[in-house]
């Protein structure tokens, strides 16, 4: 099944009349054989050309023109290359696969009021507004501190959040579980087998500098000197530079309020609005044939 990102993304590489893609170029197929996420693929509206093409579809997309003596753009040139910048932009993104290319529009929302809770409506509702305004000058972007049961949806949110603002507007994101892909990063750059022996500081400039931030599973690291200094640290850094930090925890804001005396949860409570979230395990909504 292909989806059009016309809707999802301001990129006009392709046919204006094609209704495949919507003029975008590309299409998103949503169910690929082997893989626990989508793929974007060129749309025919665009490739039908490549076998009649000099550059047959390579890489760099160019072909000479003998009437200018110099080497032009293919048909397929500009859209291959935004298919490019986003696979890359994913890529770095560090989103897990079965989160990879999920936008706000498939969601599943359910039908009533109660399917599901309304407290996810009002995290979709609070995710949607970030998304739709972020290139308003006027608009004043906040993070957002995220918590409720093991499958409430949180992560998948928090995803689909990054997914949007990379596609709309190309924005750098990071996501990373607060253990596994930051506190034992920094502990790894300590060992002297390691391959990221001595990159400590990169490490922490990466999170640190990244547009948006996902830490997902806050809360489940050890309370330990070493790891509330170095997650003061980098709230600190971003609550400075004024970045966008979405954090999600099975764990309410509050529980910060006597840990590492206080300084994460008073910088939390500034940059970020506590959402919990009341659902039931919504992984079993999600798309069942990609998990």
């Amino acid at each position: 099944m292909k989806m059009n990102l016309s809707e999802a993304t301001a990129i006009r590489e392709g046919s204006p009349q094609c209704k495949n893609c919507g003029g975008v170029g590309f299409t998103l197929v949503e169910n690929v054989r082997g893989s626990r996420s989508g793929a974007l693929s060129l749309c025919f509206c665009v490739g039908s050309d490549c076998n009649k093409c000099e550059s047959k579809g390579q890489a760099p997309y160019l072909v000479f023109d003998q009437s200018q003596n110099r080497m032009l753009p293919c048909v397929c040139h500009n859209a291959r290359l935004s298919v490019r910048n986003l696979e890359q932009l994913v890529e770095n993104a560090n989103i897990p696969a079965r989160y990879r290319f999920q936008f706000l529009s498939t969601i599943d929302l359910g039908e009533s009021n109660h399917d599901p809770d309304l407290s996810f409506i009002v995290a979709h509702d609070w995710a949607n507004e970030l998304v739709h305004n972020w290139a308003d000058p006027a608009f004043v972007p906040q993070g957002f501190y995220l918590w409720g049961g093991t499958g409430s949806g949180k992560t998948l949110l928090a995803c689909v959040i990054l997914n949007e603002l990379i596609f709309r507007y190309g924005v750098k994101c990071k996501y990373a579980k607060v253990n596994k892909d930051f506190l034992s990063a920094i502990r790894d750059t300590y060992q002297t087998d390691s391959e990221t022996h001595g990159q400590e500081r990169f490490i922490e400039r990466e999170f640190a500098n990244v547009d948006v931030l996902v830490i997902d599973d806050f809360g489940v690291q050890k309370e330990s000197e070493f790891n509330n200094r170095k997650l003061y640290d980098l709230i600190d850094s971003r609550y400075e530079q004024e970045k966008i930090t979405l954090l999600t925890s099975n764990h309410p804001l509050d529980e910060w309020r006597e840990r590492g005396q206080g300084r994460i949860y008073s910088r939390l409570m500034e940059m970020t609005k506590e959402i919990q979230l009341k659902c039931p395990d919504y992984r079993m909504k999600f798309t069942p044939e990609r998990v």
